[in-house]
């Protein structure tokens, strides 16, 4: 009986609602090196092209934050909403913000503090990530278009650190990124992975939790549902 009760509601939800559509991308660029990136985390640059404006026909972009809103507030919405963000802050970000700013279609970078001061990842590069100097620039170039939002200290896997780890990693993250203009209020968990009780903190700490679950947004404001730019 709960089954079915569940599955009416839900039905009732989609028919009353439309959904908000957050898509994630991470490296979009000519060239596919592999010896930084995936496949799985890698677009060619005029594939995303394509892909995007493909979309906007569909949609329309707004930023996160006008996402956060609508799905709290605007219950009964008679327009398809989409909203870009892009985790990890590669440097091949600088080959795509342009166009997307002469678009005007908003996105969120979610960042790593770490990398943008010259540390390594994972064995990669630093100069592979944005620099805190590159950040500030695009952010204050294309006000308000870019907004950014924390991925972590670090792009370590939640669920593999310790819960005082992971409050330090978002203390230290967040303290680093509010110097920045643009900042928001919202927090994408690394590799997507997560622990109820790290959800719980991030609601302490008012940061909107952000998850990588491919599913879509309709009126549950305790987190945010991405799904990749690539499956659409």
């Amino acid at each position: 009986m709960d089954a079915l009760v569940n599955a009416i509601k839900r039905k009732w939800t989609r028919l009353r609602f439309r959904s908000v559509r957050v898509f994630c991308f991470h490296h979009v660029s000519d060239i596919f090196d592999p010896d930084t990136m995936w496949e799985c985390d890698w677009t060619q640059t005029d594939a995303f092209k394509r892909n995007v404006l493909a979309l906007k026909k569909k949609y329309t972009f707004i930023s996160l934050e006008e996402a956060y809103n609508h799905i709290s507030c605007d219950k009964f919405r008679n327009t398809n909403y989409a909203v870009l963000t892009s985790d990890d802050g590669w440097a091949s970000l600088k080959n795509i913000l342009p166009w997307l700013a002469e678009e005007k279609i908003p996105v969120t970078l979610f960042l790593n503090p770490l990398y943008m001061d010259g540390k390594h990842f994972q064995s990669r590069d630093s100069e592979e990530f944005l620099t805190k100097e590159e950040v500030v620039f695009l952010v204050e170039r294309y006000e308000p278009l870019i907004t950014i939002a924390s991925h972590g200290w670090s792009h370590d896997d939640c669920l593999k650190i310790s819960m005082e780890s992971f409050k330090e990693s978002v203390r230290k993250s967040e303290e680093y990124l509010m110097n920045i203009k643009g900042k928001v209020p919202f927090y994408a968990f690394s590799f997507g992975r997560h622990s109820n009780k790290q959800l719980e903190y991030l609601g302490q700490q008012n940061l909107v939790p952000v998850l990588m679950d491919g599913m879509v947004n309709y009126d549950d404001v305790s987190c945010i549902h991405r799904e990749c730019i690539d499956d659409e």
